[in-house]
């Protein structure tokens, strides 16, 4: 039970997230946040119905491609979001439209591609860089709080991935890494939310 209430941690997180941009839902940057914390958030209900319906290894593939699929459209999702506004690169109207529908449908496509996985696990990593990237560009350019905000959600993402992610079957301090790396990316969740939020603010 106690690997459903973590990830039901991450299920609140992605929706407190797309509540904190409701006012700004009409905006093409945030569609995608917002978008790209929906497919976090129903990844982590598989997790929740997963564990908590005692189907541990009956929902197990579709708990693993639902983080799979998630993971890479919806990571790439945000952080083109946070591009959109970090870099002063304005995109001819309808193209959030199209990426925002396009993405998951590649995303879908190449899942169902024998031989892409590895290509999958680089779209994660690809979405930290250009994460950190675009929070770099808010600080050259003097965006002071919002780019050290999305600069500290960009390297706890980074160490919740790299240094949690990858060995969640092992405990650090008796906790379960698994327990630890969902309470991380259900902080960073929010962060995204209010971090898209304070961009859009700042801008204002």
């Amino acid at each position: 039970m106690m690997f459903a209430l973590t990830d039901f941690l991450v299920v609140l997180g992605c929706g407190l997230g797309i509540w904190r941009l409701w006012p700004h839902r009409r905006k093409g940057d945030v569609r995608m946040v917002r978008l790209g914390l929906a497919f976090i958030g129903l990844a982590a209900l598989v997790g929740v119905v997963r564990f908590a319906t005692g189907q541990v290894e009956g929902l197990a593939q579709w708990h693993s491609l639902a983080s799979t699929f998630a993971g890479a459209a919806g990571m790439l999702l945000i952080a083109l979001g946070v591009a959109w506004e970090a870099f002063p690169i304005r995109l001819p109207s309808g193209v959030g439209r199209y990426l925002r529908i396009g993405i998951p449908v590649l995303i879908l496509g190449m899942m169902a591609w024998p031989g892409s996985a590895d290509l999958l696990a680089l779209l994660p990593k690809l979405a930290l860089l250009l994460g950190l990237a675009a929070s770099i560009a808010l600080l050259v350019h003097r965006r002071w709080q919002t780019g050290l905000l999305w600069l500290f959600a960009w390297l706890l993402l980074g160490f919740a991935s790299v240094v949690i992610g990858g060995s969640r079957e092992e405990t650090t301090f008796g906790i379960a890494n698994w327990h630890i790396y969902h309470t991380l990316l259900a902080f960073w969740t929010v962060l995204a939310g209010e971090g898209i939020r304070r961009v859009i603010a700042s801008r204002a």
